[in-house]
């Protein structure tokens, strides 16, 4: 359908104007305040739960990590489908 990036975005503007290259700017802005205010939030809480935060083992801080980045992820999805349906 597109030859490059150039010409998609050319395509877009002619077609939609600017305001078709911003559908979907403001949910995938929501969708990243829910993301990152459920990661920090989470991560933060968790983190300050431990009995010695500041000498976690590497290990135990990336298990925390990897865990609450897909929390944060499965909340912020439907904010990522919305968005994606507003594109099309």
């Amino acid at each position: 359908q597109f030859t490059g990036l150039g010409n998609c975005i050319a395509t877009i503007f002619k077609q939609d104007g600017a305001r078709g290259l911003y559908q979907g700017f403001f949910v995938s802005i929501q969708g990243i305040i829910v993301y990152r205010a459920a990661y920090f939030g989470t991560y933060d809480t968790v983190k300050g739960m431990l009995p010695d935060p500041k000498n976690t083992p590497v290990v135990v801080s990336w298990m925390i990590a990897q865990t609450v980045t897909t929390g944060a992820g499965i909340v912020s999805y439907p904010f990522d489908t919305v968005r994606r349906r507003m594109m099309m």
